[in-house]
């Protein structure tokens, strides 16, 4: 996926509240490993409303248990 196309589905996202583009990029983001993004956009994802996927949330789910109180908070202090 080119940067521009991550571009204009963030930007889907920010002015549509477009869920499809969501979770595409939820899933770009755990497919490559980007292991706090993914756990970001699985929050945003369910301010949205979204129906995440089972294997995602416990991917997300381990990301956060991996990480310290502190971490956690810096993290989601930008969310």
């Amino acid at each position: 996926m080119s940067r521009e196309k991550i571009r204009s589905l963030k930007r889907d996202v920010a002015m549509r509240g477009d869920g499809t583009a969501m979770l595409t990029l939820l899933e770009r983001s755990i497919r490559f490993g980007h292991r706090k993004l993914a756990l970001l956009r699985c929050l945003q994802a369910e301010r949205m409303g979204l129906r995440i996927e089972a294997e995602a949330l416990r991917y997300c789910q381990q990301v956060a248990d991996s990480m310290s109180r502190e971490e956690l908070e810096r993290l989601l202090g930008g969310a």
